[in-house]
């Protein structure tokens, strides 16, 4: 079994003019194979500059154990700058797209970390049927290295994630999503496909209680993954759908660590 839980903890804190600062802490475990489980505390900090401009830091320290053997330290180190935009009239479109570099902090000889500065985009767009309603279509692809996606998708893939949101109540939105890896894969990991829903509950103004949870669709994916968090700026960055329960799932373990084609062994240095 395939297993990953997290607790985020996050808040934010108001800035000069439009500008807002948020942080958020998140703690979360995985089970990745029969025999490979990680481990880890993953820090959100993130900057909005005006109405379209977020420009956000994560950084993670992690336990990355295969059978007997094990690492511990620092990940790679996210960065990432997304700009989005709704549009006035019917449905209430939004644009969304990210840059994101992730820097090699992580010692790749340890099997923490790639070892290499990575690229990658995310893009999407949403739709707002009605004021309950909230679709979204989005996807991530790396172009340079293979820190850009999620230790829970396929390194080299392109990411694709479909999404659903509706506001049972003024203070909770139910989610669903269902998403998967396409196009060129390395030879060390298959395609993923996972299916995800997730609740949340707005506690005070942007502060929310959020418990997530996926199921694995194919044997490469992670049979079951869950995460409860709580604030108002999570691991995951998506311009176009923030809280999509499979994007915050996904990116709680974004730092680029122990994928690909092994860029060291774990339990190699401690």
């Amino acid at each position: 079994m395939r297993v990953f839980i997290g607790v985020a903890v996050a808040a934010s804190v108001p800035m000069v003019g439009a500008a807002q600062a948020s942080y958020g802490l998140t703690v979360g475990a995985a089970k990745l194979s029969d025999v490979r489980t990680q481990r880890g505390v993953t820090a959100v900090l993130q900057y909005q500059v005006g109405s379209w401009l977020t420009l956000s830091a994560i950084p993670a320290y992690v336990h990355v154990s295969n059978g007997t053997l094990a690492s511990t330290g620092l990940g790679d180190l996210p960065l990432v700058a997304g700009a989005a935009h709704t549009f006035a009239g019917a449905w209430s479109p939004t644009l969304g797209a990210a840059l994101v570099a992730t820097l090699p902090t992580g010692n790749a000889a340890c099997g923490l970390g790639t070892g290499q500065t990575s690229w990658g985009v995310n893009a999407g767009v949403g739709l707002a049927p009605s004021d309950a309603w909230r679709l979204s279509v989005s996807g991530s692809h790396g172009f340079s290295g293979l820190g850009t996606q999620s230790a829970l998708t396929a390194p080299q893939a392109t990411s694709l994630a479909f999404e659903a949101a509706f506001a049972v109540a003024p203070r909770w939105i139910l989610d669903g999503s269902l998403g998967g890896d396409v196009g060129h894969v390395d030879s060390t990991q298959a395609l993923a496909r996972t299916a995800g829903a997730g609740v949340s509950y707005a506690v005070a103004g942007p502060l929310a209680l959020t418990l997530d949870l996926a199921h694995g669709l194919t044997s490469a994916s992670p049979q079951w993954v869950v995460s409860l968090g709580i604030g108002t700026a999570f691991s995951g960055v998506s311009p176009v759908a923030p809280t999509s329960s499979l994007r915050r799932l996904r990116d709680s373990f974004s730092g680029g660590v122990s994928r690909g084609g092994g860029m060291g062994k774990i339990g190699a240095c401690r």
